[in-house]
């Protein structure tokens, strides 16, 4: 998948790749390699002119990523939905999966994405975990490396982390996927989304969490030996900020956190913060909305949560995120089911936007 488009228009192919799953080649479209001096003022190519470059490979280099040069990465993007439930039942307007994937890496659009989290969980229920890699992991990560940004593939588990059964489920994953993406220089890999129980005792719970985690890192190193591997932590991945006290084994590991209002305004961020000092720290969930009927865990607003926790970030040198989520259904959510993006006090979408803009223009 390293060709250029000959296809009447990119909305046509799309439409077609879709109707038929997302297994064949998904085609090419110009977009800014992420960090580049691209303006998010509309300096950019025709989308259907050519590939841009596979990003590079980043590895761990003290509290930073980087590039193979040398050149630190600071990686900011979004989450979208697991891409067989978004072939299935996504509302965004007319536009299919794949479109939607294609606008929200699209400078022309007015979004300034450099990585994608992509998180698989409802494919592996519903068709299995060899259909998932072969029908849309595979064609979504290569999809992203044509546009030129990262891809995270997100084993996006919400479970008890000390039970057989997710032992099976981890390592099952992991020795298929892991051989299945270990020469995709723009890929990154996510253990394990939100370890749930136990928690309560945080240094306990770390210690513990460590001694079950090690080997998983241990088999995807063994998989993928220079892959970057996100691994996040207890109590839904907010346990993070014990990572310097006992930290995993093995190169190029970066910690990963969420971080919803209610943990903005309940966690240590200072102490969060300072994971940060030693080891590249990456958001992969953030976001709000300010609706009655949703969990009290997301609900804020902009200028409650929004800014406050934009200024948070912008002092953490190191700091990567992804925001969720880009979809309709999946809350918080970014859009209405017409594809509009949400704006005002009480919704995510047009901050979102305008962060990554912001970002881009300082690139």
């Amino acid at each position: 998948m390293h060709g250029t488009v000959t296809s009447p228009s990119r909305r046509q192919y799309l439409t077609a790749v879709a109707a038929g799953g997302l297994s064949p080649s998904l085609g090419s479209t110009s977009r800014r390699s992420p960090n580049s001096k691209a303006s998010p003022r509309g300096e950019s190519e025709s989308s259907d002119s050519h590939v841009q470059p596979t990003p590079p490979r980043p590895h761990v280099d003290d509290q930073w990523l980087k590039d193979p040069a040398g050149n630190r990465v600071n990686l900011h993007g979004l989450n979208t939905v697991d891409p067989w439930w978004g072939t299935q039942y996504q509302q965004m307007g007319d536009t299919t999966f794949l479109e939607t994937l294609d606008r929200l890496t699209d400078p022309t659009e007015g979004w300034y994405t450099d990585v994608v989290r992509v998180p698989f969980q409802h494919s592996i229920d519903s068709i299995g975990l060899d259909r998932t890699i072969e029908e849309y992991m595979r064609p979504v990560v290569d999809f992203l490396g044509e546009q030129g940004c990262y891809a995270i593939v997100d084993f996006h588990r919400v479970e008890p982390w000390n039970t057989d059964e997710i032992d099976r489920e981890v390592r099952r994953f992991w020795d298929a996927v892991g051989p299945a993406f270990a020469d995709d220089e723009h890929v990154l890999f996510e253990l394990y989304n939100e370890p749930t129980e136990p928690f309560g005792d945080g240094r306990r719970d770390w210690a513990e969490w460590r001694r079950t985690a090690q080997p998983w890192i241990d088999l995807v190193r063994a998989h993928a030996p220079e892959t970057p591997l996100l691994v996040g932590s207890p109590r839904w991945s907010t346990y993070t900020k014990y990572a310097p006290e006992d930290p995993f084994r093995g190169d190029d590991i970066v910690y990963a956190t969420h971080i919803y209002p209610s943990h903005f305004e309940n966690h240590d961020l200072d102490a969060l913060a300072a994971v940060a000092d030693e080891y590249p720290l990456f958001v992969t969930e953030w976001g709000y909305v300010d609706d009655e009927d949703k969990p009290d865990h997301m609900v804020g607003s902009t200028s409650g949560y929004g800014e406050p926790l934009r200024e948070y970030f912008e002092g953490i040198e190191n700091l990567c995120w992804t925001a969720w989520c880009a979809d309709s259904l999946w809350s918080p959510t970014m859009f209405d089911t017409d594809g509009t993006l949400r704006s005002g006090d009480r919704y995510m979408g047009a901050f979102t936007k305008r962060y990554l803009a912001d970002l881009a223009d300082r690139a």
